[in-house]
């Protein structure tokens, strides 16, 4: 048998938030809620445990806030045990977050677009595309458009950063792993210095990457 619960009034900032609440809420998702709260008014309940503190409806409660609200519906479900009042929190999370069917949405959407009917929470692009009132073509050229755009970005980012760790200089010891070398061998490798010189055209540090990135593209034989 279902219970019938008595509404009361209460001010929304005497309301206590539940600190562990799983579910978030972002600013303007704030801000959207207490936009349609002021355009229609406050009508779905809060609901609180016996001690003031909100079961569901945080997002409510922060949204009737800064609309100025100084009363709002509430629910007090004192009948519940303290595992109940956790196990409902978590219900309303998972319940609230299921998928839209995107179809029947979309047809209400459109309606209330078409009849020139605010509706917040959707930005204006989704609103759009939601309604079809772009045509196929324009929806996939303006997201080829977008992801080119964005991918052009993160290209010139990756390669200005790539820039910059170029220019950085390391210690030789940090890639080669030596510092030092027997006096017999210094001589080796000078010889080998000069050689890598002779085919690079280049001297010093730079004939020895010269070399080493015409060894690695396979142009030189190791």
């Amino acid at each position: 048998m279902t219970k019938n619960f008595e509404i009361v009034y209460r001010n929304p900032a005497e309301l206590i938030p539940y600190e562990m609440n799983a579910k978030k809420h972002d600013e303007q998702q704030i801000r959207d809620l207490a936009a349609a709260i002021k355009k229609r008014g406050f009508d779905q309940p809060i609901t609180i445990d016996k001690n003031d503190v909100i079961i569901t409806g945080h997002g409510r409660r922060e949204a009737a806030i800064l609309a100025g609200l100084e009363r709002v519906p509430v629910i007090i479900r004192d009948d519940l045990s303290e595992e109940e009042v956790k196990a409902k929190r978590l219900e309303d999370n998972r319940l609230s977050s299921i998928d839209y069917d995107a179809i029947k949405l979309q047809q209400e959407l459109e309606s209330l677009v078409l009849g020139d009917v605010e509706v917040f929470g959707f930005e204006e692009r989704e609103l759009n595309v939601l309604v079809g009132s772009m045509t196929e073509e324009m929806e996939t050229g303006s997201l080829v458009l977008d992801l080119g755009e964005e991918t052009e970005r993160q290209k010139e980012e990756h390669t200005e950063i790539s820039r910059e760790v170029a220019s950085e200089e390391v210690r030789v010891i940090d890639v080669l792993g030596f510092k030092t070398l027997p006096a017999g061998s210094a001589i080796v490798v000078g010889d080998l210095l000069a050689h890598m010189e002779e085919i690079t055209g280049e001297s010093g540090v730079d004939a020895f990457v010269a070399y080493a990135e015409k060894v690695s593209s396979g142009e030189l034989a190791a």
